[in-house]
């Protein structure tokens, strides 16, 4: 048996009497052995206890982060669908300014292929998101990706259709592109009706405007007046009418006016009046009938009103 004592001296500073702990060695052992594994129990569950709270912390303020990136992506997905919608719009403007410049117009399928890369997140992983997540982000990577292309192609038409305009401005100057009258209803349009007067169908080669009589009637481009008919024949056909030639084969002609304002020869530019709306020759009310013939053939006038 180990003999080998630890001899503890202390005294209290009353009595100034000193005292004497005696431990046995192996006591002394057990002692420290004790004292280790109560640091060690009590650092471990201090430990754990920390990092369960810390953990349960974390969890939380994921799951708070969650929840405002899900609301931001949900916002994300309707400013989508907002700029999609508008998108719809701009190309719709952009096939209108094709038609002014002579340019063809482009279909869904054209615009769809468009050019340029593919919108990705950065080697997004998306297989580690739940499905739901999973299915909405790729959906918008794909979306972001159409759109992209979209734009893409949409400058080079806008670029296309500028490059086009500038090289006829003349020509589009020339080329009728409002209402004849401001104001107004339409009435008939172009092609076959019942005729009114004798109750059978016939081509109908024109507009014919409602209005007030007096009501102004402005020529829709550039042009020279080469015809006026102010005398005869004013209970038949157009009445009293005017016929303006625009150049690049297009004329375009007004009928049943009660007032003309313009002469044969006389040069005319857009939005200039050229006479008033009224009954004149074979007609049922006030109103216009307005006419427009391409190379000497009539066409749909509303093939030249980009805005009614």
């Amino acid at each position: 048996m180990d003999k080998r004592n630890l001899k503890l001296l202390y005294f209290s500073t009353e009595d100034s009497e000193i005292k004497t702990l005696n431990l046995g060695f192996n006591r002394m052992i057990i002692s420290i052995l004790l004292g280790i594994f109560s640091i060690i129990f009590f650092t471990t569950v201090f430990s754990t206890l920390f990092i369960k709270f810390y953990h349960n912390y974390k969890i939380s303020q994921l799951r708070s982060q969650n929840t405002i990136l899900i609301g931001q992506f949900s916002s994300m997905e309707q400013t989508l669908s907002d700029i999609q919608t508008r998108m719809k719009k701009v190309q719709k403007f952009d096939n209108d300014l094709r038609t002014i410049a002579d340019l063809p117009k482009l279909d869904e399928g054209m615009r769809d292929v468009g050019t340029g890369g593919t919108y990705d997140f950065a080697n997004f992983a998306f297989e580690d998101l739940s499905g739901n997540l999973k299915n909405k982000t790729r959906k918008l990577n794909i979306n972001l990706s159409h759109l992209e292309r979209q734009i893409d192609f949409q400058l080079k038409s806008f670029m296309e259709i500028y490059n086009k305009i500038e090289a006829d401005k003349v020509k589009i100057q020339h080329t009728p592109s409002i209402r004849p009258i401001f104001t107004g209803r339409l009435k008939s349009k172009f092609g076959k009706r019942r005729d009114p007067f004798v109750n059978e169908i016939r081509m109908h080669n024109g507009l014919d405007i409602a209005a007030d009589r007096g009501t102004p009637v402005y020529t829709p481009a550039d042009g020279v007046v080469i015809e006026v008919n102010n005398k005869k024949n004013l209970k038949r056909d157009f009445g009293r009418f005017i016929k303006i030639d625009h150049g690049y084969g297009i004329v375009t002609l007004y009928g049943h006016l009660s007032k003309i304002d313009v002469k044969v020869g006389q040069r005319v530019r857009r939005k200039d009046k050229i006479g008033e709306v009224g009954r004149s020759g074979r007609s049922t009310g006030n109103h216009l009938h307005y006419g427009v013939a391409m190379n000497g053939k009539w066409v749909d006038p509303m093939n030249f009103i980009y805005e009614w």
